[in-house]
């Protein structure tokens, strides 16, 4: 079975399931099955590290199934983690000696930089101050840094698909903490959940040998 066919056998699956879980019928943990469907297929066509966060954002769904929200925020860190150690090993090896510093890099670096700054303004100054003192106050702000450590490391891989995802990812989680701490967010469950399947199959599926060739590079 070649890795095209391995992959678009395990994103029909991810899709059923993620479509499952949007139906009305009880399934304990159905939360979980669309990115551990992915996180096995990982196993055989992805590097070992996005593995690993596949591994600890399906512990984080598990967790959030049972409504344990720092066990959650804490596998999802732990993948981020791992999210960040692929990107970074992925730039040194693939991207920083291709890439030439040109006004037009520049110019997205420094967007880039102002993106990032006024999501971190608005996340410490409207959600972290909304957070329980404490220690999860102290789990969300250290949870804020590491997911926009990954959005930049995503953001610098001159591929759309990773880019894509890290966006998605970042946006479902800063509507979750929104809904959680500051106030309801009409939609929530749709906005949140939609948005993070997509982000982690986007993931998952740039990083196996199969390449969507219809989108064109992402280049700065």
């Amino acid at each position: 079975m070649t890795p095209k066919t391995k992959t678009l056998i395990a994103t029909a699956v991810f899709f059923v399931f993620a479509v499952l879980f949007f139906i009305p019928v009880t399934i304990p943990h159905k939360l979980v099955f669309p990115v551990a469907s992915i996180f096995v297929a990982s196993l055989f066509l992805t590097p070992w590290q996005i593995c690993a966060a596949l591994f600890f954002s399906a512990l984080g769904d598990w967790f959030g199934t049972c409504g344990n929200f720092l066990a959650q925020m804490g596998a999802f860190a732990a993948g981020h983690v791992f999210y960040i150690w692929f990107f970074v090993k992925r730039y040194f090896t693939k991207v920083e000696h291709d890439r030439k510093l040109t006004a037009r890099a520049k110019g997205y670096l420094a967007m880039l930089g102002v993106c990032l700054a006024g999501l971190l303004t608005v996340v410490f100054t409207k959600i972290v101050p909304s957070v329980p003192a404490g220690v999860e106050r102290i789990g969300v702000s250290v949870y804020a840094v590491i997911i926009s450590t990954m959005l930049l490391a995503g953001m610098l891989q001159r591929s759309s698909l990773y880019a894509l995802g890290a966006v998605l990812f970042v946006f479902s989680d800063f509507i979750l903490a929104w809904n959680r701490f500051v106030e309801p967010v009409p939609g929530r469950d749709y906005l949140v959940l939609v948005t993070y399947f997509l982000a982690q199959w986007l993931l998952f599926v740039r990083s196996t040998p199969y390449r969507i060739t219809s989108l064109r590079p992402f280049r700065f």
